[in-house]
């Protein structure tokens, strides 16, 4: 497979980018593998004998129905955000139409640094600890503020007066989900949520990148920060962006560096931000029902399919299952605390896919 992607890429950049000169690819390795994009690094080395150029490249294959939107979605923002001054690494490439691989890829700068999780994970000192939290919520805030109408091809698709715009789009999604996928032991929480939805206006929309966490932002050596993987990126409230960042925090590094990323976003934005426990359990509905769904889906295709959420057998999803597993209780447990909500539905991949 490796072998087969690399000599795709190397035929692909011989035959087609016409500004690179005697094309050469090499140390083609996989970094990670999902349900929307297959990610690649490799080298590039092009040019003429005396003037040979040497590259550092990323390589991003998306998968499923929606690859095409995606892809371009993301190339443009990125391109935006690069010309704007915000640090993400410079596309360089987007292919559609063309592709060796049957799906749009794009190619983008390999930034060469060091994880933002690691570095806090790795330092002892509470300051500094505390220096690369104002660091990462920096970013976050920057986005919010940039001005969102430069990301999107269609302006007046998120102008709107209706201040329910986009809470409604969300909640009207989730049950179109779980009707699909016959999932009624998500409808609780559905319901929750959609009870106290005159409780979450939004006033103004914002950049939102939607997978905001510590393993999306990469430091250098100089600390110069770059934050990748904008695949998710849209327009929306700023709350759903954070109370996804704040669950990711507090599955996989626990409760307290969960309050003082909030705390600081807050003390960086200057106000305090509200019903952020709302957005939260929103935030689990789509981790849970992510990891229930992962297990019905056709990797070809990368879509649903018509097989009950709610049939799958412990023992049919634990293989993939496994790694994830204690982020999915935690998750619960998450959602839980906030709604008082038990649902059998749920509790069978929180705790019995658990202790298998």
């Amino acid at each position: 497979m490796k072998q087969d992607i690399q000599g795709c890429l190397q035929s692909y950049y011989s035959d087609s980018v016409a500004e690179v000169l005697a094309p050469q690819i090499s140390n083609l390795n996989c970094i990670s593998t999902g349900w929307e994009s297959n990610i690649y690094s490799f080298a590039l080395r092009h040019g003429k004998a005396n003037q040979l150029e040497h590259k550092e490249l990323i390589l991003r294959i998306y998968s499923g129905e929606e690859a095409p939107h995606r892809s371009v979605r993301e190339y443009h923002c990125m391109s935006q955000l690069h010309s704007a001054g915000f640090p993400v690494p410079q596309v360089l490439l987007l292919e559609r139409e063309n592709s060796p691989f049957g799906n749009p890829f794009v190619i983008m700068e390999k930034i060469d640094g060091v994880l933002l999780g690691t570095l806090i994970s790795r330092s002892s000192a509470q300051d500094k600890k505390q220096e690369f939290i104002t660091l990462f919520c920096n970013l976050l805030f920057r986005i919010h503020r940039l001005d969102w109408r430069l990301f999107v091809e269609d302006v007046s698709k998120y102008e709107t007066d209706n201040p329910f715009e986009f809470i409604d789009s969300e909640l009207n999604k989730k049950r179109a989900l779980c009707e699909r996928c016959l999932a009624s032991g998500f409808l609780p929480v559905l319901e929750w949520l959609e009870h106290r939805r005159d409780l979450v206006p939004c006033s103004l929309p914002s950049l939102v990148h939607l997978d905001f966490h510590l393993t999306n932002v990469l430091v250098c050596s100089d600390g110069s920060p770059f934050v990748i993987d904008w695949g998710q990126m849209d327009v929306s409230d700023f709350r759903f962006d954070l109370a996804w960042t704040s669950l990711l925090l507090r599955m996989h590094s626990g409760i307290k560096l969960r309050d003082s990323v909030l705390q600081t976003y807050e003390s960086l934005a200057g106000f305090q931000v509200e019903q952020i426990e709302f957005f939260e359990v929103l935030a689990c509905f789509r981790r849970l029902f992510n990891s229930a769904v992962w297990f019905t889906v056709d990797p070809k295709r990368g879509e649903l399919d018509s097989r009950s959420v709610e049939g799958l057998s412990v023992t049919e999803g634990f293989s993939g299952m496994e790694r994830h597993r204690e982020a999915i209780r935690k998750g619960y447990e998450m959602l839980v605390e906030l709604t008082g909500i038990r649902v059998h539905g749920l509790e069978r991949y929180a705790y019995l896919l658990h202790d298998v």
